[in-house]
């Protein structure tokens, strides 16, 4: 992806991010680390040179979940956000944590070695839309000016 600018953050607003300038290849990845960090079977990254990516409020807490890597995430509301190996001069940010996740589509996939065996065919699975939650506390997809999150 090239010449993109792309805004994102945690689900309680928080932490923001901005991202401008030329960008890697956005992935997948199935390993069990990432599982396990995101409680989830899958997460998108979005690789990002560092100084192409700027913290405009608050600033990530982080983890060291590797004797290679730190994953950053909201200190308020545990929203995954980012992954740096160390010595890289780039971060992976969390594609879902995007204001506009659409944007960046992986291309590709890592760690399939732990791909759980359903998740080929999940998107024939029986669906049915969400629908609207009119008591959302969840920062919006945008950047806002003030934002007071509802921490507990």
């Amino acid at each position: 992806m090239s010449d993109v600018h792309l805004s994102g953050g945690c689900q309680c607003g928080a932490v923001r991010f901005h991202i401008t300038g030329n960008v890697g290849t956005p992935s997948i990845c199935h390993c069990r680390m990432c599982q396990k960090a995101h409680g989830a079977p899958v997460i998108g990254w979005l690789t990002v040179p560092d100084d192409k990516l700027d913290w405009t409020r608050g600033a990530p807490a982080a983890f060291r979940s590797s004797a290679e890597a730190v994953r950053s995430f909201c200190g308020h509301c545990g929203t995954p956000l980012a992954f740096h190996r160390d010595g890289a001069a780039a971060t992976d940010i969390a594609i879902a944590a995007l204001d506009e996740p659409e944007r960046s589509a992986p291309v590709r996939q890592y760690g399939i070695e732990a791909r759980m065996s359903w998740f080929d065919t999940a998107h024939l699975l029986p669906g049915e839309v969400a629908g609207a939650c009119n008591s959302s506390f969840q920062h919006p997809d945008h950047d806002t000016a003030d934002w007071v999150p509802h921490h507990v």
